[in-house]
């Protein structure tokens, strides 16, 4: 069997080497059209900010590294124009010798990614404007900030790219505004309320959040950024505009393979991540997955969820009996910024209404360890609860300590369904004064839950 792995980062490495170790008599080759194929895109704030020094630190494995390890052949700097399932075949361009040439394949694996989104208004494409995607947006960040006199960078967007690259930039000392249409941070995986903590830090910082619109970058004679233009009238000086807008799925191949593309724009898959076409799987941030829940149908571009597709569209491709299958996708997110920790999981109140749910939305401050130990800090808990059966359905956390990996104990209760009742009488979770309180935030907002839904159906 021959096998084609369209794509790296972390999906097409992950399916590369699996499909090895489910066949080890496959011959697999992994095609990546830049020149790495496995690089750590979440450490990008770190290595900007100068917290890791050395680039080459967020290659994860060379292509000859792999190669050597993971038993897969790999084309580094080969753009795969087109596919034909049909056919077994592809069409490949050698992008260092210019060359064009067809290889023949029984099955494919597109991990094909996703790309950063682009704002659409003028100017987004002069010098001094860049995306947050892979290791070259990073070299390229880092070297414009150090020989340029830059003083101020624009950070359009205040989602978790948008909140880490500003504190990122701020630790360089430089003035940074973030620009949100709404003036939140963390829209989406945060409440209103859930929200002002990480707000005040970053103001605290120096860094300003604007309301405002970016609609264009207007740049110097030179041809670099001179300012970002706003929907207010407002002229914004700067030196450089970062735009972590989110991402959009990379189709292209999927498309002119006639596969089918779901609702969300990611390429459709089942649950073994077979595509419509037979001989073609897919995995990573370019598919549709399901949430659990409700199973509603996301895209949740995440390197641990890229490489639990992979492995299972590795090992269906390279004919593991019986088939391996995905579940779904307990959406889960965790930033630590500004000094402050957000984490949250599963769906938020919005999510949960629009998908039907009747719930009950609660929130609490309490104590991240002991209240007279020192260092103490102050914990707020949100849960997302459905009244008829008390099951969790959402919970986020912020504060500046023990916020992120309190979230992820929310996990396993989701997808088991736990109800709050049992969080609060049955869940004995650690108490030690200087790491958690006898009474952890979460059975405190559990017990807050349960007398919120107590108090509504009293009501009714």
């Amino acid at each position: 069997m021959r096998l084609a792995v369209i794509g790296g980062l972390a999906s097409g490495p992950a399916a590369a080497a699996e499909a090895v170790r489910a066949n080890p008599e496959a011959e697999v080759i992994l095609y990546e059209q830049g020149p790495y194929i496995s690089v750590g895109s979440c450490e990008i704030p770190y290595f900007v900010a100068d917290q890791i020094q050395d680039a080459s630190t967020l290659e994860v494995l060379t292509p000859e590294q792999f190669e050597e390890t993971r038993g897969a052949k790999v084309r580094v700097q080969h753009r795969v124009e087109s596919i034909e399932p049909d056919k077994s075949r592809l069409f490949v361009e050698s992008l260092v010798h210019g060359s064009r040439h067809e290889e023949y394949f029984d099955r494919f694996i597109l991990a094909t990614g996703a790309r950063a989104r682009k704002l659409g208004i003028e100017g987004e494409d002069i010098k001094g404007v860049f995306s947050v995607r892979g290791l070259e947006d990073a070299v390229a960040i880092k070297s414009w900030l150090e020989p340029e006199a830059v003083r101020h960078v624009v950070v359009i967007g205040g989602g978790f790219i948008g909140v880490e690259m500003a504190d990122a930039i701020r630790r360089r000392n430089l003035r940074v505004t973030i620009l949100d249409p709404q003036g939140r941070l963390m829209r989406g995986v945060l409440s209103e309320n859930m929200s002002t903590p990480l707000i005040d830090a970053v103001q605290a910082s120096g860094v300003a959040v604007r309301a405002e619109r970016a609609t264009s970058v207007e740049a110097d004679e030179m041809g670099r950024v001179a300012s970002v233009r706003t929907d207010k009238g407002e002229i914004i000086g700067c030196q450089s505009v970062i735009v972590g807008i989110g991402i959009e799925p990379r189709t292209e191949l999927a498309k002119a393979a006639h596969i089918k593309i779901g609702m969300t724009g990611g390429i459709s898959v089942d649950d073994q991540m077979r595509t419509s076409q037979r001989h073609v799987w897919a995995c990573g941030d370019g598919i549709e997955v399901p949430r659990m829940v409700d199973g509603k149908k996301i895209l949740w571009p995440l390197s641990p969820i890229a490489r639990r597709t992979a492995r299972v569209a590795a090992r269906n491709a390279a004919g593991v009996k019986p088939a391996d299958r995905f579940t779904s996708v307990t959406p889960s997110v965790a930033v630590k910024a500004f000094g402050i920790e957000v984490g949250s999981v599963g769906i938020s109140g919005e999510e949960a209404k629009d998908a039907g749910f009747d719930v009950e939305v609660v929130q609490i401050k309490h104590w991240s360890r002991v209240s007279s130990m020192p260092g103490a800090k102050r914990l707020h808990v949100s849960y997302v609860v459905e009244r008829g059966t008390g099951r969790l359905l959402g919970g986020s956390l912020v504060g500046e300590e023990g916020a992120a990996l309190r979230a992820d104990v929310l996990v396993p209760w989701i997808r088991g369904g736990t109800t709050v009742k049992e969080i609060a009488e049955e869940m004995d979770l650690v108490y030690n004064p200087p790491i958690a309180p006898a009474m952890d935030p979460l059975r405190v907002a559990a017990a807050k839950a349960i007398r919120a839904i107590s108090e509504s159906k009293a009501k009714r």
